[in-house]
């Protein structure tokens, strides 16, 4: 005999809540059903109420023709909850006074419709109409008697009508109210039916079957798997503690790989950004964040300068002392420049003894005064190397960030020009490009065009 392809647990819970389930829909359905008829029916009768009511109220303004009457017995009406907008209309279906914003109806709706609800009302309304009848009002006025003769012998004459709206959407929101709480229910007590069924189920499903499911789990790809040791004969539980000992070793060995894994990727990804001797950013960052600096210094106004710095008599260390001295003064010297930037300044290592100093916030004079300051510090450093002692110097090179240049390239030129005019007139110097026009701070020098010398 073929095997059922459901399982026994899976069988159990159907049998538990395929029948559970269907009641509960077929229940939930009417019921929604009968409450959704019953809101309908109470607004219909409730806007019937309220024009049978303003019917006979508003007959005497009908009459005198008293529009200051109608209109604050309509104020009143849409005084109400529901009601959004009145209007009483005459025999001849003239708008006499109104209240609310409303679609004011043509005299042949108004004569179709004896009175009860308009169809194809606009939406979120229901709108109401109901006959004004002369009711026998008792005044002296000889007109009056005269008009209400002609009514009496009419019979029951329509003298107007009243035409209520209502709104429809605070009976939507009960009904969606309704809706989500019966869905509510359903599905409380669908899930209460399935944890009376799922217990069931695993109250007469074998050990064996959760040692399936666990193996089956680890085959799918899952590594915290454990299944509860409840197995009552001893074969069964050694088996079922050999397997949760087996899939937490697994889950272990899974985790210490992934973590070395991450530990690599983040190392790479510094590694791919930063100077591996300095741990200063690299070129790649510079251009980026020197592509940040020149697009805020456009759309925002911000200011800020580019410095390149060459250090002076840096191969006389190398060559003197070796490439382990060199690499050494270059640390040092590297820790040195960041100790005297400020925060949001940014030191990258761009090759070799060459450093780029992005100053961002910084006004030029202000820039300037930081140059010239690291300059200082740079000179005025002593290296010290196997009783041997250097004095290195640095040439700047400055350019400024003001929005007048949006090309990156173009800013990252004329610094290295202003860095090279620094070298060629005597290095140890910070050289601004271009020259402001008028500038009296210190002359001209010969060089690239516009360089300046501070």
């Amino acid at each position: 005999m073929k095997p059922s392809p459901l399982s026994l647990h899976n069988r159990l819970l159907l049998v538990a809540l395929l029948p559970a389930a269907l009641l509960a829909t077929l229940v939930t359905a009417l019921v929604l059903y009968r409450s959704a008829q019953t809101l309908d029916r109470t607004l219909h009768q409730h806007g019937n109420a309220i024009v049978s009511f303003l019917a006979p109220a508003a007959e005497y303004g009908v009459i005198a023709g008293n529009r200051a009457t109608l209109q604050s017995l309509l104020q009143a009406a849409t005084a109400q909850r529901e009601v959004s907008a009145a209007a009483v209309y005459d025999d001849r279906g003239a708008l006499l006074a109104s209240n609310g914003r409303l679609r004011v109806l043509e005299p042949e709706v108004l004569r179709s419709v004896k009175d009860g609800a308009i169809p194809h009302a606009a939406p979120d309304t229901l709108a109401v109409i109901a006959p004004i009848k002369p009711g026998g009002i008792a005044v002296d006025d000889e007109f009056l008697d005269g008009w209400q003769a002609g009514a009496t012998e009419h019979g029951t004459r329509t003298i107007g009508w009243v035409h209520v709206e209502l709104d429809t959407r605070p009976s939507s929101r009960e009904k969606s109210l309704i809706i989500w709480t019966s869905f509510g229910i359903l599905v409380a007590g669908l899930l209460l039916t399935a944890v009376i069924a799922v217990r069931l189920a695993r109250s007469v499903s074998q050990p064996v079957a959760r040692l399936v499911r666990g193996v089956g789990k680890m085959a799918g790809g899952a590594l915290d798997v454990a299944i509860p040791e409840e197995a009552t004969s001893h074969e069964l539980s050694a088996l079922e503690r050999g397997f949760n000992t087996m899939a937490r070793a697994i889950s272990e060995n899974h985790r210490t790989l992934q973590s070395r894994i991450d530990d690599a990727t983040a190392l790479l990804a510094y590694q791919a950004q930063h100077d591996p001797l300095t741990g200063l950013p690299n070129r790649r960052v510079f251009e980026q964040k020197l592509d940040e600096c020149v697009v805020a210094s456009r759309r925002a106004g911000d200011q800020g300068a580019l410095c390149f710095i060459d250090l002076d008599r840096f191969k006389i260390v190398n060559d003197t002392c070796g490439h382990a001295a060199g690499d050494d003064l270059l640390m040092r010297i590297a820790l040195l420049i960041q100790q005297r930037v400020r925060e949001q300044d940014i030191i990258c290592r761009i090759g070799g003894d060459e450093f780029a100093l992005i100053l961002r916030g910084c006004s030029p004079s202000d820039a300037i005064n930081i140059a010239d300051e690291l300059r200082e510090s740079i000179c005025s450093f002593d290296f010290e190397w196997l009783g041997h002692n250097f004095s290195v110097g640095a040439s700047i090179g400055m350019a400024h960030i003001d929005g007048t240049c949006t090309d990156p390239s173009e800013i990252l030129i004329a610094a290295d020009a202003a860095c090279y005019e620094a070298k060629r007139i005597g290095r140890n110097r910070v050289v601004r490009y271009p020259l402001e026009a008028g500038s009296q701070d210190s002359p001209a020098l010969e060089g690239p065009d516009n360089a300046q010398t501070v």
